[in-house]
């Protein structure tokens, strides 16, 4: 059965409530570990202390406005490496964008991508967007039929886009994971991962007012440095008049 048919079977007996809780466990614990495969498929974790011992991938990672949680991860202490199965999603999709040699689709990294466009680029930015979606929902933890049919089938078929990079058979796994996502009953434990969607928006929120900081500053500095250049303008032409 189609899984967007399962979502309206299950919606017969679903509330609102958790119609939320099922969307954070496909984003946290379908995303987050189908992601994390992407990067390893990429550096691999045998090589991946290589690979961030290599100068010129600290640079990019600067670049990259970590945050300091973030670098503890990737470099607990000098000549220790951090492994990708602890890198959160905020993280790993931070790598996939600086050090993975992925190029932004047309759109960007912060639009929707046009609906032709399904690389991998085009589907990580997807999730991103409607994990938005489901962050706005986060205050009274609720979604309706509607919004979650319509936010379901968006993510999980970008999810399983996703993983068809990897293989077919990974696909096919995938579409029997989110199957059971959406049947299984929930649990206590599950209520978490409201939060880690929460934390992950407002780590993406951070690091776009550092970045915003950070190119402000740049402009002043560069107003300051043409304003420094006319004053010697001034200065040398009025020392050629004396």
């Amino acid at each position: 059965m189609d899984s967007l048919e399962d979502a309206e079977e299950v919606l017969r007996s679903t509330k609102s409530n958790s119609n939320f809780q099922r969307l954070t466990r496909l984003l946290m614990r379908g995303g987050a570990v189908l992601l994390r495969e992407i990067f390893d498929s990429i550096h691999s974790p045998a090589n991946l202390p290589t690979t961030l011992s290599d100068p010129s991938v600290e640079r990019k990672l600067r670049t990259a406005r970590l945050t300091r949680p973030d670098w503890n991860c990737l470099y607990p202490s000098p000549g220790v490496y951090g492994k990708s199965s602890d890198f959160d999603i905020s993280l790993t999709f931070r790598l996939l964008r600086t050090i993975c040699k992925l190029k932004p689709p047309p759109t960007g990294w912060d639009s929707l991508p046009n609906d032709s466009e399904h690389s991998l680029q085009a589907d990580m930015v997807r999730i991103k967007y409607y994990r938005n979606e489901v962050y706005g929902h986060s205050r009274n933890l609720e979604l309706s039929d509607d919004q979650f049919l319509d936010l379901w089938g968006k993510i999980s078929k970008a999810l399983l886009r996703i993983g068809a990079k990897l293989s077919h058979e990974k696909q096919i796994r995938l579409k029997g994971t989110f199957e059971k996502f959406l049947h299984d009953p929930l649990t206590p434990e599950e209520e978490r991962y409201a939060d880690e969607v929460e934390q992950w928006y407002e780590k993406d929120i951070d690091n776009k007012k550092v970045l915003q900081e950070l190119v402000q500053e740049v402009r002043e500095m560069k107003e300051d440095f043409r304003g420094q250049q006319v004053g010697q303008y001034y200065w040398l032409l009025d020392f050629a008049l004396v």
